[in-house]
C-alpha cells in the first residue's frame, strides 16, 4: 500500500471517529436536557405540594383531602375585609317600582349585591334582578339542596319560605355580605314575593 493509500485510509478513519464523537457529545447534550426537564418537573410538584400543605394550614383539613379552594377564598376574604361597614340604604322595595324585577333591583340597591335571584329548590326561577338568570337557578338551586358550597366565592346561598314553600336566595355580590344580614334579606324576599305573587 502506498503512501497516499494510506494517508486516505487514515482521513476516513479519522472522519468516522470524529463522527462518533459528534453522535457521543449530541446524544450526552440530550440526555442532560432531558435530565434537567425532569429536574424542573419534580421541584414544580415539590412546591405545589408545600403549597397545598399550606393551604391545609390555614383552612384546616386533612392532608388526604383536595382543598376547599372556597373555604380558603372565604378565609382571606374574611381576613381583609371583617364585614362589610356601611348598613343596609334605608329604601323602599316598592315605591315607584313597576313589577317583581324593579323590587329585587331595589334589594341588590338596599343590600349592595350585584345580582339577586329566587329560585324553587328543583332550579326554576321565581323571581331575579337580572333578566335570565336561568343558568343560576338551576346550578345554585341543586348545589343548596344538596348542601355544597358554591364554587364561586361571589355567589352566597340561603334559604326562603314562602306559601310553604321552600324557595333558595342566590346572590351575587364582591362584599362580605355579614351574617346578621341574611335574616333581614330573607324577610324582605318574602315581603317582595308576597306583594307581587
Amino acid at each position: 500500500m502506498d503512501d497516499g493509500t494510506t494517508f486516505i485510509a487514515l482521513g476516513q478513519i479519522i472522519v468516522v471517529l470524529l463522527a462518533l464523537i459528534g453522535m457521543g457529545v449530541a446524544g450526552c447534550v440530550l440526555y442532560l436536557v432531558r435530565v434537567q426537564d425532569q429536574l424542573a418537573a419534580i421541584r414544580k410538584d415539590s412546591q405545589e405540594r408545600q403549597q397545598y400543605a399550606q393551604l391545609r394550614n390555614i383552612i384546616g383539613g386533612t392532608a388526604q383531602a383536595p382543598v376547599d379552594m372556597f373555604t380558603l377564598f372565604k378565609h382571606i376574604q374574611r381576613s381583609r375585609e371583617v364585614e362589610w361597614e356601611k348598613p343596609p340604604l334605608a329604601l323602599s322595595l316598592f315605591d315607584g317600582r313597576t313589577d317583581i324585577a324593579g323590587s329585587m333591583q331595589a334589594m341588590c340597591e338596599k343590600y349592595y349585591l350585584d345580582a339577586f335571584t329566587i329560585a324553587t329548590d328543583d332550579g326554576l326561577v321565581v323571581a331575579s334582578s337580572e333578566d335570565d338568570a336561568s343558568a343560576d337557578a338551576a346550578k345554585y338551586s341543586y348545589l343548596f339542596t344538596e348542601g355544597k358550597l358554591p364554587d364561586d366565592p361571589k355567589v352566597m346561598l340561603f334559604g326562603i319560605q314562602h306559601k310553604g314553600s321552600s324557595l333558595v336566595g342566590i346572590l351575587r355580590t364582591e362584599h362580605n355580605i355579614p351574617d346578621a344580614w341574611v335574616k333581614d334579606m330573607e324577610s324582605d324576599a318574602v315581603s317582595v314575593l308576597r306583594n307581587w305573587l
